[in-house]
């Protein structure tokens, strides 16, 4: 039998911060089981790419959440 393994970020967007951040969420499902996470990040939502579930500008905030967010699903 074979094995599912995924990882998916998204925003909550429904808890948004003073300064119009909000946080980043993870996802781990693992045949059918979800466990979901918090990344303590905290991100603009006009920079979020939904579909890659990354920051798509070429800001230092950008580079630094995507390279976190690579690390995180590193050692996942």
């Amino acid at each position: 039998m074979r094995s599912t393994f995924k990882i998916l970020f998204y925003l909550k967007k429904n808890t948004p911060k003073p300064d119009a951040t909000v946080p980043v969420m993870g996802r781990i499902t693992i045949d059918g089981t979800i466990s979901q996470f918090s990344c303590k990040m905290t991100v603009p939502p006009n920079l979020w790419d939904t579909k890659a579930g990354r920051l798509t500008s070429k800001s230092t905030l950008a580079v630094k959440t995507n390279i976190t967010l690579d690390k995180i699903s590193i050692f996942l």
